[in-house]
């Protein structure tokens, strides 16, 4: 049976969601018998790709205190040869270590890789203000202004300059995020942003998968095709929702998905940048198209979009009883 599981910022609904164990013909999720790719990982692989975003489409917003700021993280391209990824994760566990010690509550980050092999780190942190000092000297109140922000992609290009790499501070991106807000991050303005589009932006193009250029094999430094070590990781105290899993019917199932469908039109028509409104609005009219006949019936769909929106659609889907038919 087709199985919808709806997560806090996400969905996806399959066939393929359950397997029957052949020992004790319990029924378990396909997830579950995968187990997870850890450090001794050759890059981005389509499980490590599938379990990011569903890792993300699990954060729990509303019980995360803390301001949201969005890091990019890099370094010069030309030195990379030199650089092995076991000392690429040192400096960025460093750089964690030195966010930890000032205020910051949760983090993840995704490592993706240029055209010319050049890593960028992404990184998501939750920040408080905190204190320094004692009984004795007073404390010291700090908050995270553009003076710290500053200091703490400095103390990035510090690392990387003690090692004899010639990292630059403007090379670097802090920016802090309020949702609702249209903030540019990296360069990018993200409209009206959201949880779902926050984490999206993070995600990159985890619509795409393993076969964008930035997670492609080939494209990373030829040391770390073979032992590239984690390409995204979170802290174990990050809040995450767990997602809801629920059996229907086929008709239901393909309800449901078009339904879908009409939301993610819905939501790419709101866009006021006319190259993204343009393709948004192609790429969710074709997510649920399929050229062979005999997979198209049982095709899943994978969207973002608040659990709350998901559960709604999927109550419709119900009432309606699977009133659409399959195209």
């Amino acid at each position: 049976m087709p199985t919808i599981s709806i997560r806090a910022h996400g969905m996806s609904a399959s066939k393929w969601q359950q397997l029957v164990n052949p020992v004790t013909g319990e029924i378990m999720k396909q997830t579950s018998t995968q187990a997870p790719e850890r450090s001794n990982t050759n890059g981005w692989t389509a499980n490590v790709a599938r379990r990011n975003e569903q890792t993300l489409q699990q954060i729990d917003f509303d019980a995360i205190d803390g301001e949201a700021a969005f890091v990019t993280l890099t370094m010069p391209k030309q030195q990379m040869a030199d650089v092995s990824s076991e000392q690429f994760h040192k400096w960025l566990n460093a750089w964690l270590v030195y966010i930890r010690r000032r205020g910051m509550r949760h983090y993840y980050w995704i490592l993706e890789f240029q055209a010319s092999g050049n890593p960028h780190l992404h990184v998501i942190v939750w920040l408080s203000d905190w204190r320094t000092g004692g009984a004795k000297r007073g404390y010291v109140h700090h908050r995270w202004d553009v003076v710290e922000q500053y200091r703490a992609l400095a103390y990035w290009a510090k690392r990387l300059n003690a090692d004899g790499v010639a990292a630059k501070v403007d090379a670097q991106n802090f920016q802090m995020v309020e949702l609702g807000q249209s903030p540019t991050v990296d360069g990018v303005t993200l409209e009206s942003a959201t949880p779902e589009r926050l984490l999206m932006y993070l995600a990159k193009h985890a619509a795409r998968g393993v076969a964008h250029y930035q997670r492609q094999i080939e494209n990373m430094p030829d040391d770390w095709q073979f032992r590239s070590g984690r390409v995204w990781g979170h802290d174990r105290g990050l809040p995450l929702r767990e997602q809801e899993d629920f059996e229907t019917d086929y008709p239901t199932f393909w309800t449901f998905r078009r339904l879908v469908r009409r939301w993610v039109c819905a939501n790419a028509s709101k866009m006021t940048d006319d190259d993204k409104h343009r393709r948004s609005i192609v790429s969710a009219r074709r997510m649920l198209r399929c050229s062979r006949p005999d997979v198209s019936p049982y095709r899943g769909v994978s969207a973002w979009l608040p659990a709350s929106v998901a559960s709604q659609l999927l109550d419709a889907a119900e009432a309606m009883g699977g009133d659409y038919e399959e195209d």
